[in-house]
């Protein structure tokens, strides 16, 4: 019986990480220019996906990780095999800032660290003017998650307990 048990755990935790690539380019500090050839990579592959796994979607969103926002389709990617890199250009039409990507990946989507575009022809807004009272803004600690890094630790918490639960009938 434990033997089952522990078989089944290990067969959901392969299911639950089997489609979700691991992406290793663009990440966190990497400079994307519009309108030029980029290249995103990866780890793994979606076979399970079947033929599907041979034209993955790749969109570009941005905004934070609790409302990520659709800006535009870079193409499609092939995962099926033993292909790690496909390139992807940024339309002229994307302002300058901050992006992250998604992989449409099934059942489980696979996001990208954010990092930055840049397009000459549309420069990231100027930030606002510090307030003018002459007393310095007020600080307070931040902690910015990409649409990756909150994905990411979802599917980690999933994969935990799944094992876990598996263990405590061992």
């Amino acid at each position: 019986m434990k033997f089952v048990i522990a078989a089944v755990a290990s067969t959901l935790l392969a299911v639950a990480s089997a489609d979700m690539l691991q992406i290793n380019n663009p990440t966190n500090g990497t400079n994307w220019i519009t309108g030029v050839p980029n290249f995103v990579g990866w780890t793994g592959n979606c076979a399970s996906m079947g033929n599907d796994s041979k034209a993955v979607k790749v969109d570009l969103v941005n905004g934070p990780a609790n409302a990520v926002r659709y800006v535009a389709t870079l193409g499609t990617l092939d995962c099926s095999g033993a292909n790690t890199r496909a390139d992807m250009t940024v339309p002229n039409t994307v302002v300058s800032g901050e992006y992250s990507i998604v992989v449409r990946t099934s059942p489980q989507q696979s996001y990208t660290n954010s990092f930055k575009i840049n397009n000459p022809a549309a420069p990231e807004p100027a930030a606002p003017a510090p307030p003018s009272s002459g007393q310095p803004a007020p600080s307070s600690p931040t902690t910015a998650h990409s649409a990756a890094s909150h994905a990411a630790s979802g599917a980690m918490f999933v994969m935990i307990g799944l094992a876990a639960t598996a263990f405590q009938f061992l």
